[in-house]
């Protein structure tokens, strides 16, 4: 897209928590834009997208993918597995200078299918890296991208204009702008995304199942629900990225149980030395955080 196109069309596919900030951080950016969402309810009113155009964050709501021939840019904010399917109904209608790209947590699937579709030139991945165990669009927040990582990962024919743009708008937004191939991409959320939710959703159900009179949920404190916060997310949306992560989630969910084994291994014996070594490993690491 021509950075200096001051009235630019934008097309949301997926208005939730990210989808709401994004567009609300383009407004600001771009005030005379157009900025339309997808309603997929078709034949009723999507109560969300009425309270953004309410608001003035929308301009335009659309019951008709055709639509989108109009847009700039379209930004694809659905759980993964469907960006996937929207991508392959939107390719009719995307023009050659039109950016394709996508929310998502996990990138191998969707720049798999970007290729089988031909929409190499159109498409960057992106992974803004916030958020919050709140979701949808009444929750959406501009704010939500300052200081954040915003990860964006071009194809090998994306031009270098599109990647300028979709940096410029990052960092315009208050995020920090990370260009990276999408496997490294996947391999590194798998280990600090994917499965901490994992983690944190076992741990949840493990104590659940021994919480046979609310005395565990009574005395729960701040310990317990910092690490289990982010189990409240769309439980929907870390079944999608499961879906589409499994390889790497695999991989460092065995890793992991290893150092739980290791660990038990190291209670049942009273190794105080492989206790301490194990505790203060992590406190450096989580400290130069």
């Amino acid at each position: 897209m021509e950075a200096s196109k001051d009235t630019p069309c934008f097309g949301f596919i997926g208005f939730g928590l990210i989808g709401g900030s994004i567009a609300r951080s383009l407004r600001r950016q771009y005030p005379s834009s157009q900025i339309m969402a997808y309603n997929y309810y078709v034949t009723k009113p999507h109560p969300k997208l009425e309270m953004a155009a309410g608001e003035g964050v929308l301009t335009v709501i659309s019951t008709s993918l055709g639509d989108f021939s109009k847009c700039d840019v379209v930004f694809l904010c659905a759980p993964v597995l469907k960006n996937i399917s929207y991508l392959k109904q939107i390719k009719p209608y995307i023009r050659k200078d039109c950016i394709i790209t996508d929310v998502g947590s996990v990138k191998g699937n969707i720049h798999k299918a970007v290729e089988e579709l031909g929409l190499n030139h159109n498409f960057i991945g992106g992974h803004p890296m916030a958020g919050s165990e709140k979701t949808g669009y009444n929750n959406s927040d501009e704010g939500l991208l300052k200081d954040a990582y915003y990860i964006l990962t071009p194809t090998d024919s994306t031009p270098g204009e599109f990647v300028n743009w979709m940096a410029g708008f990052t960092e315009a937004a208050g995020a920090h702008c990370e260009i990276m191939d999408y496997r490294t991409h996947d391999m590194v959320t798998a280990a600090i995304s994917h499965c901490p939710h994992i983690i944190s959703a076992s741990l949840v159900n493990l104590v659940a199942s021994h919480d046979k009179d609310g005395i565990y949920k009574r005395l729960a404190a701040g310990g317990f629900k910092d690490i289990t916060r982010i189990s409240s997310s769309s439980p929907e949306m870390w079944q999608n990225i499961c879906l589409a992560n499994p390889g790497c989630i695999a991989g460092f969910l065995e890793e992991y149980i290893d150092i739980l084994t290791n660990i038990k291994d190291a209670v049942t014996a009273n190794d105080g030395t492989a206790l301490t070594e194990f505790f203060e490993n992590a406190r450096q690491y989580r400290d130069s955080l």
